[in-house]
């Protein structure tokens, strides 16, 4: 059984307790115990429990149907939901009629502010410490500035700019938004920083060494369109030569498989929890599972043309059950029925189902940035800058050699937009059921075309998701989103 040391929350805020001494007198507060960040991180400790605190915010992996598929697939030509009571929730977002009540904005604006607040605590206090070596207390640094990058990084993919806290003691508690402009400006810099002082190597798994820091960039850069720093950061990565495709991308996903050299940044996963849960929503109804497996009324499926898109001798498809015998015999085709009609009910199988899962909870990490795609991200952005190149269609042919499929050559392309279209398909082919198809679309201008092709009602504005209603009304300079 694998041995993994996980990021788990170790902050907590204490009630202050009040008494009232008479009627007629003011209330006197009584406080037992007092949040004191200047006292907490003072030894390595204190400030390694409050880097702790801020990863287990960061990373959503308790929250992956709502942040990676909710928000991230479900508005896309790749997954659909259907069934149980998730499918209220669910609709929304398959069919562009989100609006700013919804909670699931409202989880992932908190959770990446409390992961920021945390990532604040540390950097306004760490500089007192004089206990610890200059490097390693850079070290903390730069992980406390990655965290804060990212975590404003992962809340500009959803939303745009939003308001710029960076520290604990302001007086501004009704801030408002900085310009794009200057809120990329600050992300960049932030990551580019954070990347210079991390270590090679980290103690625990799940948190940011140097090449989890330059692919979060790298990722950052190409969805800013940013070409030129995306392929440079791309490169780094490639030149640290830390990282390399696995060879069966059938099994990568596997719980036995999960340490490998592809994983660059990863959400860990344990099924005594926080785990992955979506195999239990993945499982068609009466498939045979495991006693200690459990299928969700919920169901996740995939779009009968995306599986249909394939080249027929991609090893990717046989992630995808399209067809099953359920527990009473009867066999079930989930591609299309007896007359050709799609069903749009395949499975992805991806997260090979973890045999130790305990109810919903497996223990599969989830990748949030692998090899591969720091090699078609260096792809995409040597196009956007020079046009078809035979740099970019060698990153291509990695990643489709180890699929099994016939190579490209730079033939095959005769302008810019033809390896742009061809690169966004092949990034489907390779990371469906990883979150990243939304981003995708919309950084290569496809997301609002696919959405109205599929008949749904999309608008321009629906690049973006409004902020969240309750932090409008709470703060009157924070302005909603153009078409909330």
């Amino acid at each position: 059984m694998k041995k993994i040391h996980n990021l788990t929350t170790l902050l907590s805020f204490l009630l202050i307790c009040m008494t009232q001494t008479a009627c007629n007198e003011f209330l006197e507060e009584d406080v037992y115990t007092q949040y004191a960040p200047e006292d907490f991180v003072k030894s390595e400790d204190g400030i390694k429990k409050v880097l702790i605190g801020a990863y287990s915010r960061l990373q959503v992996n308790g929250g992956m149907r709502e942040d990676q598929f909710t928000l991230s697939e479900f508005p896309t030509d790749i997954t659909l939901e259907s069934g149980g009571q998730f499918e209220k929730d669910a609709l929304p977002f398959i069919n562009f009629q989100w609006d700013a009540s919804s909670a699931f904005l409202r989880t992932i604006w908190v959770q990446m502010y409390t992961a920021i607040r945390n990532a604040n605590v540390l950097l306004e206090n760490i500089d007192n410490v004089t206990s610890l070596p200059a490097e390693r207390l850079a070290q903390y640094k730069a992980e406390a500035r990655f965290i804060r990058g990212e975590a404003y990084a992962h809340l500009h993919r959803y939303f745009g700019p939003v308001p710029l806290v960076l520290t604990t003691s302001t007086s501004d508690l009704q801030p408002a938004k900085p310009s794009n402009e200057e809120f990329v400006a600050f992300i960049s810099q932030e990551l580019l920083e954070a990347a210079r002082d991390l270590p090679l190597k980290q103690d625990l798994l799940g948190k940011a060494d140097k090449g989890v820091g330059l692919a979060v960039l790298t990722k950052f850069y190409l969805n800013t369109k940013q070409w030129q720093k995306a392929a440079d950061a791309a490169k780094e990565v490639i030149d640290l030569n830390k990282y390399k495709l696995y060879p069966a991308i059938e099994n990568l996903f596997a719980v036995e498989n999960e340490i490998n050299g592809e994983y660059i940044y990863i959400y860990p996963c344990v099924a005594q929890g926080p785990g992955n849960l979506y195999m239990a929503h993945a499982f068609p109804p009466n498939y045979p599972i495991r006693s200690n497996w459990i299928n969700y009324g919920a169901q996740f499926r995939t779009y009968t043309s995306f599986v249909k898109s394939f080249h027929p001798q991609d090893r990717r498809l046989k992630m995808f059950v399209t067809q099953y015998t359920d527990t009473n015999g009867k066999t079930f085709n989930l591609l299309q029925d007896a007359s050709g009609k799609a069903l749009d009910d395949a499975r992805s199988f991806k997260y090979t189902p973890d045999p130790n899962a305990i109810s919903q909870n497996n223990g599969n990490d989830i990748p949030v940035i692998r090899y591969a795609d720091i090699l078609l991200s260096r792809a995409e952005a040597l196009n956007e800058l020079n046009g078809p190149n035979a740099e970019s269609v060698s990153l291509l042919n990695q990643v489709r050699v180890r699929a099994g499929v016939p190579e490209m050559t730079l033939g095959n392309f005769a302008t810019k937009e033809s390896l742009r279209d061809h690169l966004l398909q092949e990034r489907g082919w390779e990371f469906f059921t990883e979150g990243k198809r939304r981003e995708d679309l919309i950084r290569t201008g496809k997301f609002i075309s696919s959405a109205l092709a599929r008949g749904k009602t999309a608008k321009p504005h629906h690049v973006l998701y409004p902020l969240p209603q309750s932090e409008i009304d709470a703060n009157p300079n924070l302005k909603q989103n153009e078409g909330y």
